[in-house]
């Protein structure tokens, strides 16, 4: 599956909390492409040094880092060191995080070191992933998403406004993103995007890139992957998900989603319970 011994990914998941999913993950070689997460990323560095791409800027992340990624933001990961690294991650559905925090959080830093609530972190999100019911799985995750976001979140009312021309540029990006989503199962091309955007095909790519750090292409291929993740945890099988998000074919989805998850569409659902004619685990 990888091309170094130690390395392993293991999605699961949880059966107490519907939209919550554990990862925890090994990494010395493997590099993730660019990728986004329907929802919020909460994680910890364990052992090791990530280097990671988010929102247009270099990040380190060495032992005692929490990496807190906003919904649907595309980033990369890679070892910074040739030992590679460790870590565990909470995926936390945007209705999930509001219905805990009754706002609309976000988190303005990427990666923050705080050794301690780090290790705290570690040793919850082992019992979560071997809690026996609801109580105990929500007892610990509630306490533990409540002190990051009580010492790392923010409210997403109280960002910045926006000037007018930021407004109308955001705009014209939002009919670009709409279209991206709605068509995302068919061949877009520059034109197309260009066209919702009312900007000539090189000043679309200019102005997309800047306000995602991402190039068009780019953003499209995360967005095909999320799309595909979401539908396999669905128990939809993967040559129909290869379609429905816009992939050529099935052999097109494994290398993508691989490059931007670390795990083939069929591994994906093996690991979650969603394999289709496989009853899941309990």
């Amino acid at each position: 599956m990888f091309d170094h011994p130690s390395e392993f990914v293991t999605f699961k998941a949880s059966p107490h909390l519907p939209g919550v999913e554990l990862f925890s993950a090994r990494l010395v070689n493997h590099a993730f492409a660019p990728h986004a997460h329907d929802g919020y990323s909460v994680g910890a560095i364990e052992t090791g040094v990530e280097r990671f791409r988010y929102q247009g800027a270099e990040h380190l992340a060495p032992a005692g880092t929490l990496v807190l990624l906003n919904p649907d933001e595309l980033h990369t990961g890679q070892a910074e060191i040739d030992a590679g690294w460790t870590y565990q991650m909470l995926y936390i559905e945007p209705d999930t995080m509001r219905r805990m925090t009754g706002s609309e959080s976000f988190f303005p830093d990427a990666a923050v070191h705080d050794p301690l609530i780090a290790d705290a972190y570690r040793k919850v999100f082992r019992r979560m992933w071997h809690a026996p019911d609801d109580l105990s799985f929500l007892s610990e995750f509630t306490t533990l998403v409540d002190a990051v976001v009580a010492r790392y979140g923010r409210n997403a009312r109280l960002r910045m406004p926006m000037s007018a021309q930021q407004a109308r540029r955001m705009a014209s990006m939002q009919r670009v993103l709409d279209c991206i989503e709605a068509e995302l199962d068919q061949t877009l091309s520059v034109d197309r995007l260009a066209g919702e955007a009312g900007l000539s095909v090189f000043h679309f790519v200019r102005v997309f890139t800047a306000a995602f750090h991402a190039t068009p292409h780019q953003y499209v291929q995360a967005r095909r992957a999320a799309r595909a993740k979401a539908l396999l945890s669905r128990r939809i099988p993967p040559s129909d998900v290869a379609a429905a998000s816009g992939m050529t074919d099935q052999s097109h989805l494994n290398r993508w989603f691989k490059r931007s998850y670390g795990v083939t569409p069929a591994q994906y659902q093996q690991q979650i319970g969603t394999r289709p004619g496989i009853r899941a685990r309990p």
